[in-house]
């Protein structure tokens, strides 16, 4: 594991770090249960109030822009839907979610794509917000504090920490915590996996004393510059999925004909049976 040192901490005299952040209360987005997960027909915008609404809780909170492909895991199976359920805050981050929430009349313009909504974030959040940043190699980690501080030049990195790429165990989980605890961090930045992030998120949440857990999966080889963003008429046209593959087609290939179908599928046997989205509703 690798552990890369955040900005330096302004402490009183307690050693905590002092730090006043404006309150405010924003208005839940409507959310929408389509194929069994409930999602929220939000913008970049009201998804931003919504997390530093969730960073002023006394707990850790879980976000997850979510794509076809947690979707439709989450449809295929039960135990993953179980830990979809326990995020505070599911964001359409693929073109056909807004597809299907439009469907049902959510009447958005765009998705909250991870990557994306995580710059957003970023540059809305100077100090005193504070971030740590979870996932990837040392290397991308270290790409990537050089484009933060572009991207957000007041921004404070209370951390950052490159995690072994095999399974993590109950010693590497206790040094993570104990290294995010630590820094009291508003928002953790998470880069693993797909959902084996989700799940891992979740898994931990009682180590942790606060924050916002945000899944972004390949938002920090992005942001960074290591990998390159899809055209935006390619994005606009839900065919991100096609440009990456051309990228990578023997690593993707089998990933998105497996998934992507799956999603299709359920979708349209949902859709048939009258079950592929259930009232809309507010979040509380």
């Amino acid at each position: 594991m690798a552990i890369v040192s955040g900005d330096a901490l302004d402490t009183g005299s307690s050693g905590s770090p002092q730090r006043v952040i404006p309150s405010a209360i924003a208005e839940a987005p409507e959310t929408i249960r389509f194929l069994g997960t409930s999602v929220a027909a939000a913008t970049y915008d009201s998804a931003l109030e919504q997390v530093r609404q969730l960073a002023r809780e006394p707990r850790a909170t879980a976000v997850c822009p979510a794509n076809t492909h947690i979707i439709g895991e989450a449809r295929h199976n039960p135990e993953f839907a179980r830990v979809l359920a326990r995020f505070d805050l599911v964001l359409p981050d693929g073109m056909p979610i807004v597809w299907a929430l439009n469907l049902h009349g959510a009447g958005l313009k765009d998705r909250v794509y991870g990557p994306y909504f995580m710059r957003h974030v970023l540059r809305s959040t100077p100090r005193p917000w504070r971030h740590f940043f979870f996932g990837d190699s040392p290397e991308c980690l270290a790409e990537l504090r050089i484009a933060l501080a572009q991207l957000q030049p007041d921004i404070e990195i209370a951390g950052m920490i490159s995690p072994p790429f095999r399974p993590f165990t109950e010693a590497d989980e206790v040094s993570f915590a104990d290294a995010i605890n630590r820094t009291s961090p508003d928002f953790v930045w998470v880069a693993l996996p797909g959902v084996r992030m989700e799940r891992w998120i979740i898994d931990n949440q009682a180590r942790y004393k606060g924050g916002v857990f945000l899944a972004v999966g390949d938002a920090f080889s992005l942001l960074s510059g290591r990998r390159s963003f899809a055209p935006a008429a390619m994005q606009r046209m839900g065919l991100t999925w096609a440009y990456r593959l051309c990228k990578e087609p023997l690593r993707l290939g089998p990933r998105y004909l497996r998934y992507n179908s799956a999603f299709l599928s359920y979708f349209l046997w949902d859709a048939l049976r009258g079950r592929a989205w259930e009232r809309a509703r507010t979040r509380n």
